[in-house]
């Protein structure tokens, strides 16, 4: 076997040159890819370093910022979504104008806003009807919607207390706290806001504000009124894209 796979055996011998093995050269073909590929390559990381760097140095104009977004949308014939600090902070300046800052609570949540507003200045026990007073408030916030809230998903939510109804045109507290919510829609909807934007909807006693387990005289009345209550939310909306269908021809 050494005389087979060595160059020689021991004694010196030569081993014949059919057993002899040479190497042949591997062949590098160029065919001019891996330059160019090269060279885009490091042209890009220059680009996108040239690009940090003036990033970094930068100091942005917010408002010049929302102006382009505003006609970037109108242009793509899209809808423009105004930032909802702007909102929060018109609705709080109306509230405290109208001195009701205490009955109607705003809340900056992940998803948008939430004014929640106690039945006490917007529907008695058992009524569907908005009061003067109510519609007054409504039709401001309306306005304020009209302006800073387009393209924004508004949802209007009825609540009612524990205390059930059951009458010819509330047959439950479901029929009641939907009929309050549609009260407000269609305010909304008369003001101008687009259709599309408005949801309404009927949450009956399911979510109380205030758990009246336990509660007696002024204490459970005060719970009650408070579970008695219009909660608006306002959220981005998320426009799904439909794909292009492919037909075959047969």
């Amino acid at each position: 076997m050494g005389s087979i796979l060595g160059g020689n055996n021991k004694k010196g011998e030569n081993i014949p040159k059919r057993y002899e093995f040479k190497s042949s050269p591997v062949e590098v073909h160029d065919d001019g890819e891996g330059n160019w590929l090269v060279s885009y390559a490091d042209m890009m990381t220059l680009l996108w370093g040239f690009f940090v760097i003036i990033t970094i140095f930068s100091t942005p104009d917010a408002s010049k910022f929302e102006k382009l977004k505003e006609h970037t949308s109108q242009a793509m014939g899209g809808t423009y979504q105004r930032p909802l600090n702007e909102l929060t902070e018109e609705l709080e300046q109306v509230f405290a104008e109208m001195n009701i800052n205490q009955d109607i609570r705003i809340e900056n949540l992940i998803d948008g806003i939430k004014l929640t507003a106690s039945s006490t200045r917007f529907f008695a026990s058992g009524d569907a009807s908005l009061s003067t007073e109510s519609k007054s408030i409504l039709e401001n916030i309306g306005k304020i919607f009209q302006d800073r809230a387009q393209g924004y998903k508004i949802i209007i939510e009825g609540h009612t207390d524990d205390v059930p109804i059951n009458t010819k045109e509330f047959p439950s507290n479901w029929e009641l706290s939907l009929r309050r919510s549609s009260e407000v829609v269609r305010l909304f909807e008369n003001m101008g806001i687009p259709h599309a934007d408005l949801r309404p909807v009927g949450l009956s006693d399911i979510e109380p504000m205030k758990e009246i387990s336990g509660l007696s005289g002024d204490k459970l009345r005060d719970a009650r009124a408070q579970n008695r209550r219009i909660v608006i939310r306002i959220q981005k909306q998320i426009k799904a894209i439909k794909a292009p269908v492919k037909t075959e021809k047969i």
